[in-house]
């Protein structure tokens, strides 16, 4: 049920253009969900984005589930790779990358999130690259960046304010 309502809000919200929303609906009928939305849904080409549209109300209520709001939506997904980072199943720069391409399309929708602001400072390490092609860290070494982004992802699991940013040189 969880993979069906990620795919739901991955294509209600535009998360990802390229979801194939009768294909997970067809996946679900086989784990035993069955609902005649659900039936209609799978029968479906995934080009058919308005009537895709029009049903996912339908088989929602049939189903007796909920998509939660953009906003929170937009942070738990920056959370699950908080989390993958440092259960240490992603990459710092993955992770960052991750983390902020969430982060800033929840800012962009004027919802704020209680660790953008303090977290955009880390966003050079992604962008910041000298002459030689070598990386260039103006405010510090990439250990105190980690350590950053290491104490930003644990307060965001954990639904604690973030700490404010320390550049160095």
């Amino acid at each position: 049920m969880q993979r069906l309502i990620r795919v739901f809000e991955d294509f209600v919200y535009r998360f990802d253009r390229g979801v194939d929303v009768p294909l997970e609906a067809a996946h679900a009928l086989v784990r035993g969900l069955e609902t005649p939305g659900l039936v209609e849904l799978a029968g479906m080409h995934r080009n058919q984005t308005l009537d895709i549209e029009d049903l996912i109300p339908q088989v929602i209520d049939e189903l007796g589930i909920a998509i939660a709001a953009r906003s929170t939506v937009v942070e738990r997904r920056a959370s699950e790779i908080a989390s993958g980072y440092l259960a240490g199943d992603i990459a710092f720069i993955d992770g960052l990358s991750g983390v902020l391409s969430w982060q800033t399309q929840y800012f962009e929708e004027g919802y704020g999130y209680r660790c953008c602001d303090s977290m955009l400072w880390l966003e050079p390490w992604l962008i910041s690259v000298d002459d030689d092609g070598d990386t260039t860290y103006w405010f510090g070494s990439q250990a105190a960046a980690k350590e950053a982004f290491r104490e930003h992802c644990s307060a965001m699991v954990e639904g604690r304010k973030c700490p404010k940013p320390e550049k160095s040189r």
